[in-house]
């Protein structure tokens, strides 16, 4: 998974970051489709198991897969390789690189942009509207979501553009909005979000297979019923002052809404609903990974939110507790949390994201040469960057200031990828094939 290890274990506390590598691998495996999907999806000749639900597949005519996200790919995988010549063909979005390797070759899968949509996006929110429109009262359609699905899978609703939509979503990501709040505008901006594509697939059977990325926690998705409202999307852009930064089509297309002339998302789509994995998974497995190295270990939070470099200063002050005077756990120890952190980013600003910075952001606040930190996206991306995250130690800053960077620059600029690449503690993974939100990981040694 960790395609630049070498370069990672060769400076600092080399056994602390090998250690930290070992338990993030094992924390995404964990969460990956090869081990989800098997466990929630399995077929004894024609009765096709779903969760805790079974299906006669004599008595379903075609059986078709629209998936969206940067893990879709990986699901299709394994439904290709339990449905067999069941599966009679579909679509998937899946952010441009992604491999495909596995994916029946009914199953168009399609690259797109992430986290800006883009054309291949628009191309594959049409095909799937096209498979729903086709299926019959007699088919099923199962329907993969991952982090991601928002910009992999769009179209738009009423007037609206895909150039409305993309520079709606850069608006929103530039203002540091949690994810919740992203989608709650994005859902009303779209044909096929917050459950409408549900809509066009109904008569036939939906089931919707998904991996949470979300700090609620709930299952969400194309399929999936929506509470949310037109007035709490131009809730979302009054509070945070957006209303004159995105285009005045999406304001009044939204204001339509409000007003009842563009109907409002179903809140309930009657649809089976699996979930693959969620935000507990990957934190869970590290600890466990970190009980069979003998170390003690404390989750600290599954459902952190916040600025990446407030959040940063916190966790390094509870290492500092922790290295100091042996609570909230004793050394050797592991601090893990979950999550989602932003970051805020003015014009002007270098490359990164919220990984990165929170790795930054933790290396000036590191002065132990027993605590080891790691921040890792686990989808294998950190912001519009091919980086995953960071690993960091007391060495980090001393090793940047050696080749004449200037790390709290660096964090103020929003410019944490040059800088950690210098260094060689930035993480690369490329596509890990599932995506839980971010992990991080902080091991302090006795």
């Amino acid at each position: 998974m960790i395609r630049n290890r070498d370069a990672l274990l060769d400076h600092g506390n080399r056994e602390a970051r090998a250690t930290l590598l070992d338990v993030a691998r094992a924390a995404v495996d964990a969460v990956h489709p090869r081990r989800t999907v098997p466990q929630a999806i399995g077929r004894d000749g024609t009765r096709l198991r779903v969760g805790n639900r079974s299906y006669d597949l004599d008595a379903v005519d075609d059986v078709s897969v629209v998936g969206a996200g940067k893990g879709a790919a990986a699901v299709a995988a394994e439904l290709s390789a339990i449905l067999g010549d069941r599966l009679a063909g579909g679509v998937v979005a899946a952010k441009a690189g992604v491999a495909d390797a596995g994916v029946a070759d009914l199953v168009a899968v399609i690259g797109t942009g992430h986290p800006i949509p883009d054309d291949g996006s628009l191309s594959a929110g049409r095909r799937a509207l096209a498979v729903a429109d086709a299926a019959g009262p007699d088919d099923l359609v199962i329907v993969p979501v991952t982090g991601g699905a928002s910009s992999t899978l769009v179209a738009p609703a009423g007037d609206l553009t895909l150039a409305d939509l993309a520079a709606t979503t850069e608006t929103l990501l530039a203002a540091g909005l949690r994810i919740d709040e992203i989608n709650t505008v994005r859902r009303h901006c779209s044909a096929i979000k917050g459950g409408r594509l549900a809509e066009r697939i109904a008569p036939a059977t939906a089931v919707t297979l998904v991996v949470v990325d979300e700090v609620a926690g709930e299952p969400w998705g194309p399929t999936v019923g929506d509470a949310t409202t037109f007035a709490d999307a131009l809730d979302v852009l009054a509070r945070n002052d957006l209303l004159d930064t995105v285009p005045p089509a999406v304001v009044r297309h939204l204001e339509r809404g409000r007003d009842g002339a563009v109907a409002e998302t179903p809140t309930d789509t009657d649809g089976h609903v699996v979930v693959l994995a969620g935000p507990a998974d990957a934190p869970e497995a590290a600890q466990a990974r970190a009980a069979e190295l003998r170390y003690e270990s404390l989750i600290l939070s599954t459902t952190v939110e916040g600025e990446s470099r407030e959040v940063a200063t916190c966790l390094a002050a509870i290492a500092t507790e922790a290295a100091t005077y042996g609570r909230p756990v004793t050394p050797p120890c592991l601090l893990v949390s979950g999550g989602e952190t932003t970051v805020r980013v003015d014009d002007g600003c270098g490359e990164g994201g919220p990984n990165q910075e929170f790795a930054l952001a933790s290396a000036l606040e590191l002065d132990d040469d027993r605590v080891t930190t790691l921040a890792l996206g686990t989808d294998g991306t950190d912001g519009p960057t091919d980086v995953a995250g960071g690993l960091v130690d007391a060495t980090t800053v001393p090793r940047m200031a050696d080749r004449g960077l200037d790390a709290r620059d660096h964090l103020r600029r929003h410019d944490a990828t040059p800088a950690l690449r210098a260094v060689d503690d930035a993480v690369v993974t490329g596509p890990t094939g599932t995506n839980v939100m971010d992990l991080r990981l902080t091991l302090i040694e006795d």
